[in-house]
């Protein structure tokens, strides 16, 4: 069974759900496509800080690395909502968290829920 993460950005939860995040998982569809037929587990389902929070700094994201490091997910997918509206980029948070995951061997894969601003969904991330 893979162990699977999803991170979303804080700045969404005013608004966010995580239902289409979730409907997705269940569904197998958008980013967890890749998936089909597979046995899924949903490890966790977090938010980072906020762009302000540098994760060397931030003492409450540190904590929430060491969790899901010591779940060892097989993937962590990053919610749509990590692209920034004005540079469909992600912040340095973000990009920061998506290489301590790699350097920990694991694969982060872009979206979760299918969305036009992710063209490249269900693909690994490459920071």
């Amino acid at each position: 069974m893979k162990k699977i993460v999803i991170l979303t950005c804080l700045k969404a939860t005013g608004c966010c759900t995580g239902a289409a995040c979730l409907t997705a998982f269940y569904n197998r569809s958008g980013g967890f496509r890749l998936y089909q037929g597979e046995e899924l587990e949903l490890a966790a389902f977090c938010h980072c800080n906020g762009c302000e929070s540098m994760p060397e700094q931030d003492t409450g994201m540190q904590e929430k690395m060491e969790r899901i490091l010591k779940i060892h997910p097989d993937a962590v997918h990053l919610g749509v909502c990590t692209l920034r509206k004005d540079t469909g980029r992600r912040c340095e948070t973000i990009a920061k968290l998506v290489k301590a995951f790699q350097d920990s061997g694991i694969a982060v894969i872009d979206g979760t829920h299918s969305s036009p601003r992710l063209p490249n969904i269900g693909t690994p991330i490459t920071i």
